[in-house]
């Protein structure tokens, strides 16, 4: 008998479980509710040369993984249907600082300035500057976390420029 009680509560909560489920999916979808994706530019503008960025750089990877996740190949000279002149910088301000005189809360600051030519030297975009900053504020005890932290937001920040860029370039196309 306790078998059965127990077996029917435990079906009625995974039953009940399962219908919020459902309704919560229910409702993001019929909202349009979508996950993020990261910008993507159509197969015919490749392939594309890279020029200006270090090739051992975060953003160059950044770059490079993009292009790959749009299908696109990265070529060298005169087999690529379009030059990417891009040039990054970045900056670390501090905003505040403790008692001690150490800095305790900073802006970074991630720059992305390019241009689009086409194989026979035509401007299709001219030069474009685009930015994003982030803050975020340093742990006095935990120095090897902070340069992580500092890190992985430089790298969303270059991500977001790069999505931003394959935006505008990907408009060009519609």
């Amino acid at each position: 008998m306790k078998n059965t009680v127990h077996t029917q509560s435990f079906l009625f909560r995974s039953l009940t479980r399962s219908l919020i489920i459902l309704i919560f999916t229910a409702l993001l979808s019929a909202c349009g509710f979508q996950l993020k994706q990261s910008a993507s530019l159509p197969a015919s503008f490749g392939p594309v040369s890279v020029e200006g960025l270090d090739r051992y750089s975060s953003i160059y990877r950044t770059l490079r993984n993009a292009l790959k996740q749009s299908d696109i190949e990265i070529s060298e000279g005169s087999t690529a249907n379009h030059r990417l002149l891009v040039t990054a910088s970045r900056e670390r301000k501090v905003l505040a600082v403790t008692a001690a005189g150490k800095a305790s809360e900073y802006e970074l600051i991630q720059s992305l300035v390019y241009r689009v030519v086409t194989a026979n030297g035509e401007d299709l975009i001219e030069t474009r500057t685009l930015s994003s900053s982030a803050y975020y504020t340093t742990s006095t005890s935990e120095v090897l976390n902070d340069t992580k932290q500092e890190t992985d937001i430089f790298q969303r920040l270059e991500q977001r420029l790069i999505d931003q860029m394959f935006n505008q370039i990907s408009g060009l196309y519609r």
